[in-house]
């Protein structure tokens, strides 16, 4: 499942608020600013019948007809006008932007409702698209009602000059939600960078402490949540780093504690097994090598402790000199011939003789192959096939192991390396491989040491191939090796 990273949640669920706070507000601009030139048309419409009214009026009191006809001819240039007229009492039309209809008597619903008001009256005729807004307003003149004004709008044109007018002011909110939506995104990106940094150097930090690297301290001073978090992280290492000291330091103190015991005791099992304190019988004697052979074992397990604990403190010895890899891969021949001949597994060694040498610890190369070699033993099949291998690779002399056996699956190639780290046999091999777990950690250590690398191609079912690398010229002493 492909992982989605904090910081670009927070950027994408950033953006989506800037988007929804900037697209509201802009629409809310927009609706306010319609209903606000609605209210500016409408006031206007009011302002215009009270217009016509006073004229209406002062027609009246000067008795001049062509004041009114006059002002009617003005008005009807309005392109949301569609007529206005003034009716007297009786709701005869003694004016009209229209003069055809001068003189009639209209007997519509509308109409009556405009005779009978006492105030400014607001009205709807008839329906879409040819809906009308009707204004009426009675004119008084001295103190009597002579007469009412009526003007009305065409709705469909009224809205068409709301439309376009606020064309401009769509534009401009347009422009200007754009500008905040950019801006928004830019901070919403600085702003998830910024919260998301110390996340992950919390992340690196974890992981970095469940590799080992318990030395690793985090640099997190915000005086937050965060900042309390990264605190403890760093207490929490230390605490742990002081656990890992006691712990190789008890180890170290252990296996050193036992190495001189049982080195008396193998010095007593060879004096017993040579006869020196008298004869044994056969069965005493194989008693005595079962003994001898489990002593032995205790012996290697106490050494890779202590090859452990070197590893681990940064203190391996290395007494560097020039090395035949061929000689050393023919010693590897004899040492495991038995091995060999017992399983009927063919070791191959391809390691030509004159091969550029390498710049090792002879000890260290030699326990790298024992280590290896026996892994590859172990997890081959019988009438399988070991093959080693070598060649320059650069400044390093790359050399390979590679085996028949039913390989290790993929979810294992990085925890093999390790301690006590063993990959579980598959079906057809013996279920209860002997080992600690240990050999490929003292080797991955090793090879490091040597300033060199090591890594593993396999796959169930096509067997294993552990390649690592050793310095063709004299590597100067590291953090890794003290050299002796």
């Amino acid at each position: 499942m492909k992982t989605i990273h904090l910081r670009t949640k927070f950027t994408i669920y950033s953006i989506l608020l800037v988007l929804m706070v900037t697209s509201g507000v802009g629409v809310s601009l927009y609706v306010a600013e319609r209903r606000n030139y609605i209210q500016r048309i409408q006031q206007s419409q009011i302002e215009g019948v009270q217009a016509l009214a006073q004229v209406a009026r002062d027609a009246m009191s000067t008795k001049s007809d062509l004041l009114l006809s006059s002002y009617l001819a003005l008005i009807r240039r309005s392109r949301a006008l569609s007529y206005a007229m003034v009716l007297d009492e009786s709701g005869r039309i003694i004016a009209h932007s229209s003069v055809i209809l001068v003189g009639q008597t209209p007997t519509d619903p509308a109409t009556k409702k405009s005779l009978e008001t006492s105030n400014l009256l607001r009205q709807t005729v008839g329906s879409p698209p040819s809906q009308l807004v009707d204004l009426s307003l009675p004119v008084y003149l001295e103190g009597r009602r002579f007469g009412t004004v009526r003007v009305g709008y065409s709705q469909k044109i009224t809205d068409l000059l709301v439309d376009q007018s606020l064309q401009a002011t769509r534009h401009r909110i347009g422009l200007a939600v754009v500008a905040a939506l950019l801006v928004g995104i830019f901070g919403a990106i600085l702003l998830a960078r910024y919260m998301s940094r110390p996340i992950q150097h919390l992340r690196d930090g974890a992981r970095l402490l469940g590799e080992g690297g318990l030395h690793h301290r985090l640099e997190i001073k915000t005086h937050d949540e965060l900042g309390e978090l990264a605190l403890e992280f760093n207490v929490m290492a230390e605490k742990l780093q002081e656990l890992d000291h006691l712990k190789q330091d008890f180890v170290s103190n252990v296996t050193h504690e036992l190495r001189s015991p049982l080195t008396s005791l193998l010095g007593y099992l060879e004096f017993l097994m040579r006869g020196d304190a008298g004869p044994l019988t056969p069965e005493q004697s194989e008693q005595l090598i079962i003994i001898k052979s489990n002593a032995f074992r205790l012996a290697r397990f106490i050494d890779n402790l202590l090859d452990v604990s070197k590893i681990e403190a940064h203190r391996v010895a290395l007494h560097l000199e020039s090395l035949d890899l061929h000689r050393i891969s023919q010693e590897m021949e004899v040492l495991f011939r038995p091995q060999s001949v017992e399983k009927n597994i063919t070791l191959v060694n391809q390691i030509p003789p004159g091969l550029v040498g390498v710049w090792a610890d002879s000890e260290k190369v030699s326990e790298i192959f024992i280590n290896l070699l026996s892994n590859a033993f172990k997890f081959t099949p019988q009438d399988g096939r070991i093959t080693i291998r070598a060649a320059e690779n650069g400044e390093h002399v790359k050399i390979s192991v590679e085996d028949t056996g039913s390989g290790i699956p993929s979810t294992h190639l990085e925890k093999v390396f390790d301690k006590f780290e063993q990959v579980k046999p598959t079906e057809g091999l013996v279920r209860k491989t002997k080992g600690t777990g240990l050999g490929l950690t003292i080797v991955k250590g090793f090879v490091e040491a040597h300033q060199g690398k090591i890594w593993i191609e396999s796959g169930h079912p096509r067997g294993t191939t552990v390649h690592f690398t050793l310095p063709k010229v004299k590597p100067e002493a590291g953090a890794d090796f003290v050299l002796e």
